[in-house]
């Protein structure tokens, strides 16, 4: 398979496994953008809203839009970088934590389901596939 076959071989998985998670989004009110900043968030625990709008590929004002409402949903809490006053911080809050447990529980249960017909060992084989991709991909944006 060609890399572009490849490219868009991910593409679909991506999209139908995003597909299976975006109700569980739904269902706590959020849309998939949203969680995707809350999952980023989560990870990192604090960080520069200008940093998290990069690594997830959309401009700064969008994801300071939607902090708006995470913040008032008490997922999210809005800081000044003490570093650089003009810059703002965003730190994940308990709620979020929780709010993490619950989707990730939820999104295991509905991904075991839709993958009960690849072997544990195919699926284990697949995770170490693309950790390695990852991995030499991140190696190559810092030597390009």
């Amino acid at each position: 398979m060609n890399e572009m076959g490849l490219v868009e071989l991910f593409w679909n998985v991506y999209r139908r496994l995003w597909k299976r998670l975006t109700p569980v989004a739904r269902r706590q009110g959020l849309s998939a953008s949203e969680m995707v900043v809350l999952w980023k968030a989560h990870k990192i625990g604090e960080c520069r809203v200008t940093a998290l709008a990069e690594d997830i590929g959309v401009p700064p004002s969008t994801v300071t839009g939607m902090m708006d409402r995470l913040v008032e949903a008490g997922w999210l809490a809005r800081e000044r970088d003490p570093e650089d006053r003009r810059a703002v911080v965003m730190k994940s809050t308990p709620a979020l934590a929780e709010l993490i447990r619950g989707l990730k529980h939820e999104g295991s249960r509905l991904l075991e389901k839709a993958l009960r017909g690849v072997p544990e060992a195919v699926r284990t084989r697949l995770a170490a596939d693309l950790a390695l991709l990852l991995e030499c991909l991140e190696k190559e944006e810092h030597t390009a």
